[in-house]
C-alpha cells in the first residue's frame, strides 16, 4: 500500500513561480510596451496567471532564435545528442511532476490527480521520440544505373511552428516536441491563451537539462499572436491542435503568405455503437466505460465519445444505466486529490455549452439528466454531466462538438441505420464500436468515418500501443499523423540525393 503523504496542493500553488514573459532564445524575453493579458480562475472567477501576450515582435524573435539554433548546431547534432538530451528533458518532467501539474490545474481548473497523471504520458512523448531516434532507418536507395547513385533520405524541416490548445496543455506540448526535436527541427510554441503556464515551465526545464538556448521558444498570445506564428515566413512548417474553426483560418492564413506543411488536428464529433450482442457483458459495467469516454476531462477532449449509438433492444435499459452512472460523476474543487470532475475551462466554454443544451431541448431531444447549474458551484465555471435521449439526427447537438459534458443518446436497429447515423457528421476523428461479432466488427470498422476505430469485446483492460499509436484523422477533423514512428515522418520532408559517379 502507497502511504506516501500527498503535497499541500495550496501551500505548493502559492510558491508556484513561472516567468509570463516569452521564453526565448533559452531565457524569458521582456517584450517592451507589450500588452499583458491575465488568466481567469475558472472555479472562483478570480485572476490568475499574469502573462505578456506576445504579438508580432515577440513571433518574430523566437523565430529567430530557433532558426539560429538550428542553422548552429541543431540539425547537425547526431542521433546520440539528440536522444540524451530529450531523455534528460524527460527526467526533468518527472521530476518537476507537481509544479507542471499545478500550472494546469490553476490555469483551467484541471482536478489536480488528472492533471499529475498527465505528467507520465507527456514524459512519455519526449523518452518514446528519444528512443526512436536511431532506429527509424535514415531512408532508402533507389534504384539505379551503373556508375550512379541515388540516396532517398528524410531531412528535419527547420522551424516548426505549433499551436496547442488549452484541454491538455503539457501533453499536447510534448506530443508536438518530442517528434519535432527527435526530427532535428526546433520549435516556437504558441500555447493558448487560456493555459500557456506549463509551456513556459516546460522550456525552462529543457533549458536547465541542458537542450540549447533557442531550439524550445514558448510564446503566450491570443489570435494575433498565433497569426503572426502562421504567417511568419521563417517558420517551415506548422503543427496545430484545436478547433476546426480555427484550422481553417490557419489554412486560410498560410495560403495568403507562405507555403508551408500544415498537421492539424481538429474537431470531432466521435460515436459509440453499441450492439446488442454485448449485453451479456453487463449493461452497468458497459455504462461505467460509455461514462468515462464521454465525460474524461468534463467533456473537453476532441475524441470525447459524445454520441451514444445503441441498438434498439438495449436502449432503454442502457440509457436507464447511463444516467445513473453519469448522476454520480460529482463537480469539486480541482485542488483536492479526490476530485474527479471539475469546472469547464472558462465561462466562455460555460457559455457555449450552455447554449447547446438549449438548443438541443429547442430540437426535440429529451433531457434525461440536466447538469446546469450544479448545487454548492454557483460560482465559477461549473456544469455537471448533461445526458440528452431520444436525439433527433439533424440536432445540431447530434451533428456539432460541443466540448463539454454534454452526451447524445440515439436508438438504431441495424447496422446500416447505426453507419447512418455515426457518419452523419463533417467529422471524422475516433470512433468506439462494442460488439462480440467479429464479422461485424470488422464491416463496421471499416465502413466508419474515423482516423481511430476501437472495437470493444470485453471489459477487460488490456494493454494498447502506447506511445506507437498512430492515426490519422479524416473529414473535419484535420489531417496529418500523430503519435508512433510515422509521427515521427510527419516533422522531416523527403530528399533525394543522386551520386553520379560516372
Amino acid at each position: 500500500m502507497n502511504t506516501s503523504k500527498q503535497p499541500d496542493w495550496r501551500q505548493l500553488a502559492e510558491r508556484l513561480a513561472v516567468s509570463g514573459a516569452p521564453f526565448i532564445d533559452g531565457k524569458p524575453h521582456p517584450i517592451p510596451d507589450a500588452r499583458q493579458s491575465t488568466t481567469i480562475n475558472p472555479v472562483d472567477g478570480s485572476d490568475g496567471f499574469t502573462f505578456t501576450d506576445g504579438g508580432a515582435a515577440a513571433i518574430d524573435a523566437a523565430v529567430r532564435a530557433a532558426r539560429a539554433a538550428w542553422e548552429n548546431g541543431w540539425r547537425d547534432c547526431g542521433p546520440a545528442g539528440r536522444r540524451q538530451r530529450l531523455l534528460a528533458l524527460a527526467d526533468a518532467i518527472l521530476a518537476h511532476g507537481d509544479e507542471l501539474a499545478l500550472c494546469d490545474c490553476l490555469d483551467i481548473g484541471k482536478p489536480i490527480a488528472a492533471a499529475r497523471g498527465e505528467v507520465f504520458p507527456a514524459a512519455g512523448f519526449i523518452r518514446y521520440y528519444a528512443e526512436a531516434i536511431d532506429k527509424l532507418h535514415a531512408g532508402q536507395v533507389a534504384p539505379t544505373g551503373a556508375g550512379a547513385l541515388e540516396l532517398q533520405l528524410w531531412r528535419p524541416r527547420g522551424v516548426v511552428g505549433a499551436i496547442t490548445p488549452w484541454n491538455f496543455p503539457l501533453i499536447n506540448a510534448c506530443l508536438k516536441l518530442g517528434p519535432a526535436l527527435a526530427a532535428g527541427n526546433t520549435a516556437v510554441i504558441k500555447p493558448s491563451e487560456l493555459s500557456p503556464r506549463s509551456a513556459l515551465l516546460l522550456a525552462q526545464l529543457a533549458q536547465d537539462c541542458g537542450i540549447p538556448a533557442g531550439v524550445i521558444n514558448v510564446v503566450p498570445g491570443g489570435g494575433a499572436t498565433g497569426e503572426a506564428l502562421v504567417r511568419h515566413p521563417g517558420v517551415d512548417m506548422l503543427t496545430f491542435t484545436g478547433s476546426t474553426a480555427t484550422g481553417k483560418s490557419i489554412l486560410q492564413g498560410i495560403g495568403g503568405s507562405t507555403i508551408k506543411p500544415v498537421l492539424l488536428e481538429c474537431g470531432g464529433k466521435s460515436p459509440e455503437i453499441l450492439f446488442e450482442d454485448v449485453a451479456g457483458l453487463g449493461l452497468a459495467e458497459v455504462a461505467a466505460q460509455v461514462v468515462r469516454g464521454a465525460f474524461w476531462n468534463q467533456g473537453q477532449v476532441c475524441v470525447a465519445r459524445s454520441r451514444l449509438l445503441v441498438q434498439q433492444s438495449l436502449y432503454q435499459p442502457m440509457v436507464d444505466a447511463v444516467v445513473a452512472v453519469a448522476a454520480s460523476l460529482q463537480p469539486g474543487d480541482p485542488l483536492e486529490m479526490s476530485t474527479t470532475f471539475g469546472p469547464l475551462a472558462s465561462s466562455r466554454q460555460r457559455t457555449v455549452v450552455e447554449g447547446y443544451i438549449q438548443s438541443g431541448i429547442d430540437d426535440g431531444a429529451r433531457l434525461a439528466l440536466d447538469g446546469r447549474n450544479p448545487a454548492g458551484f454557483e460560482q465559477g465555471c461549473y456544469l455537471a454531466p448533461t445526458v440528452f435521449v431520444d436525439v433527433p439526427p439533424a440536432a445540431r447537438i447530434a451533428r456539432e462538438e460541443i466540448f463539454g459534458p454534454v452526451l447524445c443518446v440515439m436508438p438504431f436497429a441495424d447496422e446500416e441505420e447505426a453507419l447512418a447515423l455515426a457518419n452523419a457528421t463533417e467529422y471524422g476523428l475516433a470512433a468506439t464500436i462494442w460488439t462480440r461479432d467479429i464479422g461485424r466488427a470488422q464491416r463496421v470498422a471499416g465502413r466508419v468515418q474515423a482516423g481511430k476505430v476501437r472495437v470493444v469485446a470485453s471489459l477487460a483492460q488490456v494493454e494498447g500501443a502506447g506511445f506507437s499509436h498512430s492515426a490519422e484523422p479524416c473529414g473535419q477533423s484535420g489531417y496529418g499523423v500523430e503519435g508512433g514512428p510515422d509521427g515521427l515522418r510527419s516533422y522531416m520532408r523527403r530528399q533525394s540525393v543522386e551520386l553520379a559517379a560516372g
